[in-house]
């Protein structure tokens, strides 16, 4: 069986303000309009107005964002300078 599937992917949005994911396994970058993450289903962008990452905790895959979401989007692989590295290693060099 495949990593992906030993951890199970939730998302959960409340009025379009505030996002709730699980099975998240590296936040690539992210901005007040859009925040690019793999989960363990495949690669997420989530677009919108005043995103902020306001939990993160990677070791456990969980992230809660807030903002105004407009858009999410699921990808099958990585898009081009998305398998650069995440934030948490750019910030660690």
């Amino acid at each position: 069986m495949e990593e992906r599937n030993n951890k199970k992917h939730s998302l959960s949005l409340i009025e379009r303000e505030k996002m709730i994911l699980s099975g998240v396994k590296e936040v690539f970058s992210f901005d007040e309009q859009l925040i690019e993450l793999e989960t363990c289903r495949g690669y997420l962008d989530i677009k919108g107005e005043n995103l902020h990452i306001i939990k993160m905790n990677i070791d456990e895959g969980d992230i809660a964002i807030e903002g105004i979401v407009s858009e999410m989007i699921y990808h099958e692989s990585a898009g081009i300078g998305k398998k650069k590295g995440s934030v948490m290693s750019k910030l660690f060099k």
